[in-house]
């Protein structure tokens, strides 16, 4: 049971959560996989890529994704053997590298990102504006209190 006693709530927070990512994550992964035969990881990465202006590093990946480092490495290393990845050591400390779309990468991102929008409005479609609303707060409100940026 939750702190409010809710009996149709009986799972932690946490599973609830999990849950819904995974279902989410099914619906979504019918696009990456279907598409490009992307794992999870790889997606997340091109994705990251794709929406941030500039060369990113891998410790940047993991920390805005909170995936492993191993699989940030493996995905890095997939996107790169694809030839969608641009590798650049930084000048200052070359035990890092940038990573940057190809424009390969690029184009693989612009196909997926609005057939991946699709997919979630698929599923966001049955919420109401109120409870989409109220999920974009809670997410906000979670990442707050983990201490990561909106």
């Amino acid at each position: 049971m939750t702190a409010t006693g809710d009996s149709d709530r009986s799972l932690f927070l946490s599973s609830r959560l999990i849950r819904a990512a995974t279902a989410l994550g099914r619906v979504t992964s019918q696009v990456h996989k279907g598409q490009h035969g992307l794992t999870l990881p790889e997606f997340s990465v091109l994705m990251i890529l794709g929406g941030e202006d500039g060369a990113q590093t891998s410790s940047y990946i993991v920390e805005t994704t909170a995936m492993d480092k191993t699989k940030v490495s493996r995905a890095v290393s997939s996107l790169d053997r694809r030839k969608w990845l641009q590798r650049t050591r930084a000048t200052s400390d070359r035990r890092f590298e940038y990573l940057a779309l190809t424009p390969a990468g690029r184009a693989a991102y612009a196909q997926l990102v609005p057939k991946v929008e699709t997919a979630e409005n698929t599923v966001l479609k049955n919420l109401t504006k109120e409870e989409i609303s109220g999920l974009e707060r809670g997410l906000a409100g979670l990442d707050r209190a983990f201490g990561e940026r909106p």
